[in-house]
């Protein structure tokens, strides 16, 4: 009685700490960045980096349409003004002169430093006189209104040329004031989010804040808005996964529970069953916080297939209970088979939990600490709980031998469907691995095809592709961009590329701006250059005086930094093109319209420009994704290594652990050549379902061949194995109908892997039995 209490007093303390903490501690996220590979170098890094936080991943796209043009660009400008004043949004532009104006305010502050035509020769007497002729000129034509606005301060036209060398070379249609796309039916804007692409609570906050800025200037007007961004998209994918794992959750929950109840007949029987597996998954769900800061919503997810896993433990000691024996005694026969079975599911979970990636190492985690936990409350707990009069109905007696006829037939049978599924696997003619990143995505097509369209239109950033130029030090990153400059101007009048962007252009080099600086004339050199060259010109003594204080203040000013540019439209731009990774600064050079990706690797090589490189964030994902599948094939032999290690010390045979291992790795062959075959190549996510199958199927073997040794035992276990393999494929079944890949994936995978588990088993273990060193119903607990 002493134990008992024992027992389920430390039990039912951890369970309360344990919800304790779930409750007010437990952090849950959706970001799908997760479930990608750490770079293994500088590119594959910066690549991710780009992906959670770039530039790219917070710009907004957005179209107002289903109203008359003129309407829609009154909108547009209300709205515009509406986003300008949230304070979650960085930019906002729509095309509007009035956001035009800022942004050229901003530009003439520093137009010194940031204008490649700053040199002593041009604010010569001789320079000064042709600038100036120049600006008469603009003045009589159609822009003359807009010349004379800056020509008192600037008549050697700086701003105009930093304007123009900054705007992209192809913008959106105008109409009212306002962006359109060419049929003129969609008003375009683009916004730039606070918050980074990862952070997914300011994603979701900025979007709620776009509808409902949208909501307040459309009143009850007929337009609708779309939009598309790196970020909504992100947030989409959230909404998607947590919906699945709510009703995933909750129909694997509802069938475990329907085959248990079917089997044991009993409320309360059904109750204590699931008592192991609710506190492995509140276990692993702790451990995965304390482990990694916070649990993804589709961990949670692939925890609830833990229940039908971690069920299968005491059904195992349930079925199996003899009616004339008590609980402890079921337990001390069937312990050395219990342990083997838990150590070879955490055997394979091992894999997940090395992984690179963090999201698997969360379900890594998940398993290996919800699996022990199970397996120890099973052992620890459950007899204590279970009714001490209640015993599983007998088992309808099964024949121990087949007829003669059917005597060997098993292995013929298992040849002839893994020769077939290996003919069909090699006629299907396509590649059985799958390394695209793309394919994770839950989003539907339409979404993907709508980010596209609006991103072509609004001439944004391709995301396919940068490039990259490094330096230990922000300086030195910066003169990189400086030197691609020639490059790419000869790459755009060629028609490789579209636009570029520098950030150097934004905020040049420190020595880029001293020389400009010192390029600039004392006050009275310049004045004396001025007078001489305005002389028989028709402007007006004194016109230029704002001229020379500008230039005097841009001589004497301290260097331009990204702090100093906080706020405005270039800083904006600095803080996006720009970022520190680990000892090394990166400038990112975002372009559109590649014309041929996959020479520009070589083309920025030839440069021989140090620090510069072409990434190809497609080439880079895939690539990570191939180096990872390699390491996780690795980590698959490992757990097969290390399941067969357990078998062999447990059943004290490494003949029998390979007769044991045999129908289980075959098994995971044939489910890898029905994917295949099936038209679906084999990713990372199929793999590490392999490893969790690996351990899974590895038990129903354990469970069959040890009931070989007693007639009297065999219906028994072949009814344990139907309530345990109906579980499993119960929970696992339930996540074939995710929409999200990862849990797909992981659903489909095990569910085949366990099927041909215990086909194979039949087919290979059921004559002749198995020898008798195999764990019997007299072994000792301290045998195995």
């Amino acid at each position: 009685m002493n134990a008992r209490r024992l027992s389920l007093g430390i039990w039912f303390l951890l369970v309360v700490l344990a919800l304790a903490y779930a409750t007010t501690r437990l952090s849950i996220e959706s970001d799908f960045s997760v479930f990608l590979p750490r770079g293994l170098n500088d590119s594959q890094r910066t690549f991710l980096a780009q992906l959670r936080n770039g530039a790219v991943s917070r710009l907004v796209l957005i179209a107002l349409e289903d109203d008359e043009p003129q309407a829609l660009a009154k909108l547009s400008t209300a709205f515009a003004a509406a986003l300008d004043k949230d304070p979650v949004f960085n930019y906002v532009n729509n095309g509007g002169s009035a956001f035009a104006q800022r942004e050229l305010n901003s530009i003439a502050a520093v137009r010194y430093v940031l204008s490649d035509r700053v040199t002593a020769d041009r604010f010569s007497a001789d320079g000064l006189r042709a600038a100036l002729e120049k600006r008469l000129e603009g003045l009589a034509g159609s822009a003359g209104a807009f010349e004379k606005t800056l020509l008192a301060s600037d008549p050697t036209g700086e701003t105009l040329h930093v304007l123009q060398r900054l705007t992209p070379d192809r913008q959106p249609r105008r109409i009212d004031d306002a962006w359109f796309d060419e049929s003129g039916k969609s008003a375009l804007l683009v916004v730039e989010t606070r918050a980074s692409g990862s952070d997914l609570a300011g994603q979701d906050e900025a979007l709620k804040r776009l509808g409902a800025d949208f909501a307040a200037v459309r009143g009850d007007g007929p337009a609708r808005m779309r939009y598309s961004s790196p970020g909504a998209m992100a947030v989409e994918s959230r909404t998607l996964i947590a919906r699945d794992v709510a009703w995933l959750s909750l129909l694997s929950t509802v069938l475990v529970l329907l085959i248990l109840g079917s089997v044991y007949r009993s409320p309360l029987v059904v109750l204590v069953c699931v008592v192991p597996a609710i506190s492995g998954l509140l276990a692993g769900i702790v451990a995965v916080d304390l482990g990694f800061g916070s649990v993804h919503a589709i961990a949670l997810g692939f925890g609830a297939t833990l229940l039908g896993e971690a069920v299968d433990y005491p059904s195992y000691l349930l079925t199996q209970r003899r009616a004339d024996e008590s609980m402890r005694d079921t337990l001390a026969r069937i312990l050395p088979m219990l342990r083997l079975a838990v150590a070879t599911t955490t055997f394979g979970a091992l894999a997940l939990l090395l992984s690179h990636f963090s999201g698997l190492a969360q379900l890594g985690l998940l398993t290996v600490v919800g699996v022990v936990v199970a397996g120890l409350v099973t052992a620890l707990v459950l007899p204590h709980l279970i009714p001490p009069g209640w015993h599983p109905r007998a088992a309808p007696a099964r024949p121990t031998r087949l007829p003669g006829a059917f005597v060997g037939i098993g292995p013929r049978v298992a040849i002839v469907l893994i020769v077939a599924t290996t003919v069909m696997a090699l006629a299907a003619r396509r590649s059985w691995w799958d390394d695209d990143l793309a394919h994770m995505n839950p989003l539907p097509a339409t979404v993907l095809a709508q980010d596209r369209q609006l991103r072509q239109v609004l001439n944004a950033p391709e995301v396919g592709s940068l490039l990259v130029a490094g330096g230990a030090t922000r300086e030195e990153a910066l003169q990189t961009v400086e030197l691609l400059r020639p490059a790419l101007e000869r790459w755009q009048a060629a028609g490789d590329i579209g636009s570029f962007t520098l950030v150097s252009d934004y905020l040049p080099s420190a020595a880029t701006q001293t020389m400009r600086r010192a390029a600039l004339p004392e006050p009275q050199r310049l004045r004396s250059n001025l007078d001489t060259a305005l002389a028989g010109l028709p402007f007006r003594a004194g016109t230029f005086e704002p001229f020379l204080q500008d230039v005097e203040q841009a001589r004497t000013a301290k260097p331009l930094t990204p702090e100093a540019l906080h706020g405005s439209a270039l800083g904006l731009k600095v803080d996006a093109l720009l970022s520190e990774q680990g000892a090394r600064w990166f400038a990112v050079v975002p372009m559109t319209r590649v014309a041929s990706p996959g020479m520009m690797p070589g083309k920025v090589a030839a440069l021989g420009v140090p620090g510069a490189q072409w990434i190809d964030l497609r080439a880079q994902a895939a690539a990570m994704v191939s180096a990872y599948r390699r390491q996780t094939l690795v980590y698959t032999a490992i757990g097969i290594l290390m399941i067969y290690g357990a078998l062999a010390y447990g059943l004290k045979s490494w003949r029998r652990a390979i007769q044991v291992l045999l129908p289980v790795v075959l098994a995971l062959a044939l489910t890898t050549g029905t994917l295949v075959a099936s038209g679906q190549p084999v990713s990372i996510f199929h793999l590490v379902a392999l490893l969790l199958t690996l351990g899974i199927g590895t038990n129903y073997v354990l469970f069959l061949a040890r009931a070989r040794q007693s007639g009297a035992e065999h219906g028994g276990t072949l009814r344990t194995l139907a309530v345990v393999g109906g579980t499993t494929l119960c929970a696992f079944g339930a996540l074939t109908l995710s929409s999200t890949p990862v849990l797909h994936a992981i659903g489909m995978t095990v569910c085949l892997g366990v099927v041909y588990s215990l086909l194979l088993s039949l087919l290979l273990l059921w004559p002749p039995p198995l020898p008798s060193t195999l764990p019997s119903t007299s072994t000792s607990p301290t045998d195995a």
